[in-house]
């Protein structure tokens, strides 16, 4: 067993000339709720001249189970205590001792730190007691120990009036908390502490090595356990703060400087700006493990991790005792240290992560500073690698092959004396400053990782659970393997990236993308991302459902310069089936280069190219466009290729993901060979609105023109009409559909209308006008259209002797229309439109009588609308010319009915309607300049049935419904509910 004071713990000189042990032992010495500070001035008859320190904490125990006493009682509650605490002398681990190695420190300050040195110069040995190997359970609750206690100075005059002054330096003892030993560290309840130091202070010896029969490996660790809960642990300071300042305001020991650890002038870094450290012995035997939880709590510093091979541990090999020759054939032993940071629940650090390993600079057998990188062995004789090594491992020399593997890479893989390895969970974040050196980094539950102005480094890194490692500007990310699953990687525009490695914003051999994770390029330089092979690939769930990973390139036009791949198929029977998806804007565009290798499995040439696939692409892929515009022509998009792949051996397949809105239409991708180029599909939601819009209006008036014509049918049988005042309800539903244009709308109204009888020399005349007002909804998937209409009609009919009869109508409509839709991205798109038109309508027939009471009358009917309209624009910048829209519709028919009287005053009369119908809408629209068909026409069949009651020779009552179908536009149905008085 071997204790030992650790070289780099700063010198106790300067207290060791003035201090001694007071051991003024007391029974009562609690110190809660008092201000007590550990050093004090004494000169009198029982003490010399000087400073002497009170701070070693103790149980005070008199009896046989007790070695030592302390100055404090290791409760301390609602104190002030200004100075330095010793755990010194804390426990002496005799079996017989009941008392724990335990300090709490609760809702107190200590303006100072505490630490497990000696702070005196006769300090009694332990080593007997196994004091050492007793670990310390220290609490720090609802307390701050803010290590900003610098100096003790004390001013006064001897009795003869002479200058006493004494100055105790304690700024460079450490941090708030500088342990030696293991130690079970809990900081909770709002608790702040500047700084953790842990060093690796005694060891369970080997027994002699592993080349020497005798040896026996210890397998002892010594370990340490940190947790922080709801507190803050920032930088501590080993400098005196005192001596600089802005206005008079020096700083303090948890300010955070922000030096790298290349350009620190101080032991390989700045030490000011560490808030963990856990510095393993290099002589020791034994591995040094800690563990960092933090839980809904916040760090502001950095984390320094040291790592050197143990005592016995022969990097290059050594002949071990096993064997009769004297080949190289051991590592010896090694316990590998370790740091695990675990930061959980919303927890926030700022800084770095430091791995390295101590070296003595000068030759002089010390260590006396540190060097980037824990120690590592490519040497792997009778040890499994348990990393992998950023700069590479390099072969040797070897007379069994005609190769010169001498100098060349040969891997990564090596044995490191130490790994780091952080992980977030649940909500926390990490903004990395300076450059971080990490073995595996792991961002789960939706965490967040920013690398902004630095550098991190990582075997590597995967991302879980809706967590994010966002690269910003000047920020830098290298690790061997990236997963990124259900995550998001995302790479600013603004990063500062070059062609050389080390200048990647994202460097890594492997990535892999999968499970709705995304890999967002942005809009960053095709140099960007350095990688060797993208992974980009997919994970089906157990409804069937595929989830892809993502690789979003957004309007960049981006190089990849890594082989695309995945082992997904298009064949949907195959277990195998899914696929990779590439997302990116209309004017984005991807060229796939691959990495350039080819398979050199059969030789050494370059080892990382063994088993490569050659092609530049393989597997099955997904292009998804994702923007969306209302601006553009069909030219700006026909054909414009997307994807290059250079590689004429790919055998990718590319399909499309989606559709989107660009102009008037929806547009897909279409794989053409090596190329993926868009290809034009329906029209989009809004277009569809904004084209459908006069052939609704049509609808509308054909509706009114119906129910002028339906009043005009009723003067002609039944009781005798005179002409008079009516009123009709009118609603309908309509579909259109002309292979170009689709929707559905309903339509509701009422009609008023005033009219006289006048007899003519050769015909009786009915003469009036009417007013319609109708509102209609027109739709169709997201696309919606409020339409609001009127209009003022003039009307009559000419009834001559020989029962021939002539309607005719002229009016004038208008046309309100508000349209919305929402786009394919999302985004919502309105607009508005409003319209004049102008329409006539003219029937001829013959009213033939069956007996009294029937008749059947043979008619045709023209009518017209004609539509002017002007541009208006869509608030997404679709652009539709002015719409002038003409549509003509043809009609030949026969109505049938049969009045039945009630006496004089009363009678029914039921009708029944058969016609065939032609519209003719030829029309053509102007949208983004392109002209796009939006007429409806073709032929169809009325049939419609109705009823008339007259209740008295004055008031009647009447009703209709009818359907129309077979053209472009289907009337579903429509019905006329109305009342008419007769004069």
């Amino acid at each position: 067993m071997h204790p030992w004071k650790k070289k780099f713990v700063v010198s106790q000189l300067a207290l060791a000339c003035t201090l001694a042990i007071t051991s003024q032992a007391s029974a009562f010495n609690d110190i809660s709720g008092t201000n007590y500070t550990t050093f004090k001035h004494y000169n009198d008859a029982s003490y010399a001249d000087g400073v002497y320190y009170n701070g070693y904490v103790g149980w005070n125990n008199y009896a046989a189970d007790s070695v030592y006493n302390g100055d404090i009682y290791p409760v301390i509650n609602k104190s002030v205590v200004n100075g330095v605490i010793s755990t010194y002398y804390l426990d002496d681990g005799l079996a017989t001792n009941a008392n724990s190695n335990s300090l709490t420190i609760k809702n107190s300050t200590i303006h100072g730190m505490i630490t497990s040195e000696c702070m005196t110069t006769d300090c009694a040995g332990r080593d007997a007691t196994g004091y050492v190997y007793d670990r310390l359970a220290l609490t720090v609750d609802n307390s701050t120990i803010d290590d900003n206690y610098e100096h003790y100075t004390y001013n006064g005059t001897h009795a003869d009036g002479s200058v006493d002054t004494h100055v105790v330096d304690v700024y460079d003892l450490g941090t708030a908390i500088t342990l030696d030993q293991e130690v079970d560290l809990v900081v909770k309840n709002n608790s702040h502490v500047a700084g953790i130091t842990l060093t690796q202070g005694y060891e369970w010896g080997d027994i002699d090595d592993n080349t020497v029969s005798t040896g026996v490996n210890s397998s002892e660790v010594f370990h340490n356990a940190i947790n922080v809960t709801d507190s803050t642990v920032t930088s501590g300071s080993w400098s005196d703060e005192g001596t600089s300042g802005w206005f008079g305001n020096n700083n303090n020991a948890s300010d955070y400087g922000g030096t790298d650890f290349s350009a620190s002038g101080h032991a390989g870094f700045n030490a000011d700006d560490v808030a963990i450290s856990a510095i393993a012995n290099p002589h020791a035997d034994n591995a040094m493990q800690t563990t960092v939880n933090l839980t809904n709590s916040t760090l502001m510093g950095d984390i320094l991790f040291s790592s050197n091979f143990d005592h016995n541990f022969f990097p290059s090999g050594a002949d071990s005792y096993r064997d009769t020759n004297s080949a190289v054939d051991t590592n010896g032993w090694d316990g590998t240290d370790r740091m695990d940071v675990t930061l959980n629940n919303g927890s926030k650090w700022v800084g770095a992560a430091m791995s390295t390993h101590q070296v003595d600079s000068d030759g002089d057998g010390v260590y006396d500073s540190f060097a980037e990188g824990t120690e590592a062995t490519a040497t792997l004789l009778d040890v499994a690698a348990n990393s992998l090594w950023p700069w590479s491992t390099y072969g040797l020399s070897n007379s069994d092959t005609a190769y010169n593997e001498n100098g060349h890479v040969v891997g990564n893989e090596v044995y490191q004396s130490g790994l780091f390895n952080v992980t977030l969970n649940s909500g926390s974040r990490w903004d990395t400053t300076k450059t971080s050196l990490i073995d595996t980094l792991s961002i789960n539950g939706g965490s967040v990782v920013n690398v902004a102005d630095s550098t991190l480094v990582s075997d590597t890194i995967s991302l879980t659970g809706g967590s994010a490692l966002k690269i910003d500007e000047d920020g830098h990310v290298a690790t061997h393997a990236l997963t990124v699953d259900n995550s998001t990687v995302m790479i600013a525009d603004d990063v500062s990236a070059g062609w050389g490695v080390d200048d990647a914003a994202l460097y890594a051999n492997i990535v892999n993308v999968t499970h709705d994770g995304i890999l967002d390029v942005g809009n960053s330089t095709a140099y960007a991302m350095q990688a060797d092979t993208l992974n980009l690939t997919s994970s089906t769930d157990a409804g069937g459902k595929v989830h892809a990973g993502v690789f979003n390139v957004h309007s960049n036009r981006f190089v990849l310069n890594a082989d695309l791949t995945n082992d997904r198929t298009n064949d949907t029977a195959k277990p195998n089936y899914g696929y990779g998806t590439i997302a990116m804007n209309s004017d984005g565009h991807l060229t796939i280069n691959g990495n350039g290798d080819s398979d050199t499995s059969f030789d050494q040439s370059e080892v990382d190219n063994a088993g490569d696939n050659v092609a530049a692409a393989t597997g099955n892929f997904k292009v998804r466009i994702d923007n969306a515009a209302g601006t553009g022509s069909v030219a700006d998009y026909k054909g414009k290729e997307l994807i290059y792949v250079n590689d004429k051996s790919s055998t990718a397949t590319f399909s499309a993901a989606n559709k989107a809105d660009l102009g008037a239409y929806t547009w897909q991708a279409k794989q053409e060979g090596n190329l993926v180029v868009m290809q034009q599909r329906a029209l989009t939601d809004y277009a569809n609105m904004a084209l459908s819009i006069p052939s609704a209006n049509s609808n509308i008036w054909n509706l009114q023109q119906d129910t002028v014509a339906t009043r005009l049918t009723h003067s002609r049988h039944g009781l005798a009409d005179n002409g008079g005042a009516w009123g009709s309800y009118l609603g309908a539903s309509f579909s259109g559909d002309n292979d170009t244009i689709s929707y559905d709308q309903n339509v509701n109204g009422a009609m008023l209308g005033l009219d006289t009888k006048i007899d003519g020399n050769h015909a009786q005349w009915i003469v009036g006008a009417a007013a319609g007002f109708v509102k209609g909804d027109l739709s169709d998937r997201s696309g919606q259209v409020d339409q609001d209409s009127q209009t003022a009609y003039i009307y009559s009919s000419a009834r001559f002797a020989n029962n021939v009869f002539v309607d005719g109508s002229l009016n004038y409509s208008h046309f309100s229309n508000q349209l919305s839709a929402n786009m394919s991205n999302g985004q919502f798109v309105d607009g508005s439109t409003s319209s004049d038109a102008w329409g006539f309508g003219l029937k001829l027939g013959y009213d033939r009588k069956l007996g009294n009471a029937g008749y059947v009358t043979p008619y045709g009917s023209v009518s017209g609308l004609f539509q002017s309209g002007d541009d208006y624009r869509l608030s997404n910048g679709m652009k539709v010319g002015g719409q002038s829209y003409d549509s003509m519709r043809y009609e030949l028919g026969v109505d049938a009915g049969y009045t039945f009287t009630y006496g004089s005053d009363q009678a029914l009369t039921p009708y029944f309607k058969l016609a065939y119908v032609y519209d003719d809408a030829d029309n053509n629209a102007k949208v983004n300049g392109d002209s796009i068909d939006n007429g409806t026409e073709g032929s169809a069949v009325r049939v419609g049935l109705g009823t008339q009651f007259s209740f008295t020779r004055n008031f009647s009552a009447y009703s209709d419904v009818s359907y129309l179908g077979g053209g472009d536009v289907d009337q579903d149905w429509a019905a006329n509910v109305g009342v008419k008085y007769t004069w």
